[in-house]
């Protein structure tokens, strides 16, 4: 067997080595190139990470709740926090802050020259989609990790496209459409809202609000004007 296998290699040794030049090289730089091929052949391949199952991983947050879907691991819940509705400049986007910050060098107290950040409130001024109780009260968020390694959130729709997962579902929040607003990005905030326990003060600080469809370069049909936008998260 042994000899089987080296007269194969020598017979492809020599093939490579003097079938397309007179020039001679030597095993090892044939060794060398073989390895070479085989190295190029295996990053072309497509290989799993062992995270999750043995797939790649991804997060998401979910807006409006403190705990994940039942497929899903919670990676750590806290509060939604974005910047003041009457404040130009800061960040624009939300962000969920976990519930234990930790703290290096910093200066105590109010100060010149930074950015600024605050806690969400619900503004629910009609009972729809979700109940006026949830007016005034404070957002949770949970950041959660799929085993699936892409997720994506679909505006104007409760259920995913053919092949994807659904994490769950609800309505589109922003801040409120006026100009005398700082804009903000849209938010899938879950269909069964929680709120942050005490957090009732109505501090009117960074808010969010059901987003309406609105006629003109939206196209309606299918688009309703007037009518609030749901959302879905999906994953594949």
């Amino acid at each position: 067997m042994f000899l089987t296998v080296t007269v194969v290699v020598l017979l492809m040794f020599n093939t490579n080595c003097y079938g397309k030049s007179e020039k001679p090289c030597s095993l090892k730089d044939h060794l060398i190139k073989q390895i070479e091929r085989n190295l190029v052949e295996l990053k072309s391949l497509h290989v799993h990470t062992p995270e999750s199952g043995g797939l790649q991983a991804e997060t998401y947050i979910r807006w409006g709740k403190s705990s994940c879907p039942q497929e899903a691991t919670l990676v750590y819940d806290g509060y939604a926090a974005g910047n003041d509705y009457s404040i130009a400049g800061s960040g624009s986007n939300y962000l969920c802050l976990p519930k234990n910050p930790d703290w290096k060098e910093y200066t105590s107290g109010a100060n010149h020259g930074t950015g600024r950040i605050f806690g969400v409130g619900y503004e629910i001024v009609n009972h729809k989609p979700y109940p006026k109780s949830f007016h005034n009260q404070d957002m949770p968020c949970a950041v959660c990790l799929t085993a699936r390694s892409t997720v994506l959130m679909v505006p104007g729709k409760t259920t995913c496209h053919e092949g994807w997962h659904k994490e769950f579902s609800g309505y589109l929040m922003s801040e409120m459409s006026t100009s005398s607003r700082t804009p903000s990005e849209y938010i899938c905030a879950d269909e069964k809202l929680e709120s942050v326990s005490g957090g009732d003060a109505g501090r009117d600080q960074s808010m969010v609000y059901p987003v309406e469809a609105v006629c003109g370069n939206l196209k309606c049909p299918p688009y309703v004007g007037g009518r609030e936008l749901t959302c879905v998260v999906c994953s594949k």
